[in-house]
């Protein structure tokens, strides 16, 4: 990896955090993100009290939007830490193609940590057998306890800070969890020192902050009072306003309205105008850490070579899909043999009886059926004249013929 002349080899790197607040870019993205972030929260609320699926969909918008706004203001900032410039539009654009590689790697993460619990668990699982369970317990306890808390360390001091500058710079994925991989291999501990100083940096910038803007903030408040503007107290005012309307009302006079509108003008400019403060005063440790986290990763990625890692990475990921692919075909193979199992079944049970069951099977000749009696012709008993089968009287002679 090529070496960045900002950032590498310098032991002060972190003084550097607190240009991100000369960044008009990354000042001006920041309250764009911050208000369409609300605004996004906002429609969410007013959503889910007339339709809590509605709500919930839109929440996934909300998320969406606020990634894309960290991402944006990040890029910003990475890209300033590199040297270069770059505009709102592509500054937006990219945020809006980190979102799915943000939420690709926190799931990676999941999937990790998930993983190193479960391995816990069944190995304190075993530790529960007989005989050599205690003394499997006494040598895995603090085996397990380094590596949790390892991983712990691994994900709250480098990934979780690191993962967002890695994909700001340009990578995928895989590309970034190899990084991170490599990162916390070579350089957990340089990466620790830096998190913590930076955490201490932000505190500090946060505190002198505080402190211009409260100093201030009083000071302003004091000169208000001295010219009978008072925020606070028209509180009290509005009070008055209410029950001296009422009170006028009961007894014929007026004047309540004046005090409670003047009241709620003076009110409401106080909290937009103390809203707007806080946001400022959050504004410069904001952009302070992400500008910091930027600079740490290019510090600790600085000389590192990540080709073998996601070359590994990479094969890991081919080996796994393979073998998949391998249990997949299995199980086709298998059903298909269950199928064609029950098919030959079904077809022995309904075939016709084979040549050998037709020899063992004895030979039966079908009955001859009688043949058919002709009719006896009938005569007359007098004439010999033909009769009919039905003829009582002959039709020559007259003659009664019995049937």
């Amino acid at each position: 990896m090529s070496s960045n002349p900002k950032t590498s080899g310098s032991p002060f790197v972190l003084l550097r955090a607190a240009e991100a607040a000369t960044n008009w870019r990354a000042l001006a993205m920041t309250g764009m993100a911050a208000m369409a972030f609300f605004l996004s929260m906002a429609m969410t609320a007013w959503l889910t009290r007339h339709s809590f699926l509605l709500g919930g969909l839109f929440s996934i918008v909300t998320l969406i939007v606020g990634i894309t706004g960290y991402s944006a203001v990040g890029i910003l900032l990475m890209r300033q830490s590199q040297g270069r410039e770059l505009s709102f539009t592509d500054a937006i654009i990219q945020g809006i193609f980190t979102v799915h590689r943000m939420l690709g790697v926190a799931l990676v993460l999941l999937v990790i940590f998930l993983l190193v619990a479960l391995l816990a668990f069944a190995v304190l699982f075993l530790c529960k057998l007989p005989g050599l369970g205690s003394l499997l317990y006494a040598v895995m306890l603090p085996l397990l306890t380094v590596i949790i808390g390892v991983t712990f360390a691994s994900i709250f001091y480098v990934a979780m800070p690191l993962a967002a500058p890695a994909i700001w710079a340009g990578n995928s994925v895989m590309e970034t969890i190899a990084r991170l991989f490599v990162i916390v291999r070579q350089r957990l501990l340089m990466t620790i020192t830096y998190i913590v100083v930076l955490s201490f940096l932000v505190l500090f910038l946060s505190g002198v902050v505080s402190f211009i803007l409260f100093s201030g903030y009083v000071t302003t408040m004091g000169i208000s009072q001295a010219v009978g503007i008072n925020p606070m107290g028209n509180v009290m005012g509005m009070m008055s306003g209410i029950m001296g309307n009422h009170m006028g009302n009961q007894m014929g006079y007026g004047g309540g309205f004046e005090a409670l509108e003047s009241g709620m003008a003076y009110t409401g400019a106080f909290g937009f105008a103390t809203g707007l403060l806080f946001s400022v005063g959050m504004v410069i440790p904001f952009l302070t850490m992400i500008n910091g986290t930027c600079l740490i990763y290019l510090q600790v990625t600085d000389g590192l070579n990540f080709t073998e890692a996601e070359e590994q990475l990479q094969a890991q990921m081919q080996e796994a899909k393979r073998r998949a692919n391998e249990a997949k075909d299995r199980a086709g193979a298998k059903l298909q043999e269950a199928k064609d199992a029950a098919a030959a079944s079904a077809a022995k049970n309904n075939q016709p009886t084979t040549k050998a069951e037709a020899d063992i099977a004895p030979t039966v000749t079908p009955a001859t059926p009688p043949a058919p009696v002709a009719p006896v012709a009938r005569i007359c008993s007098a004439c010999k004249a033909p009769l009919a089968a039905d003829d009582i009287f002959c039709g020559e002679c007259g003659t009664k013929n019995a049937l």
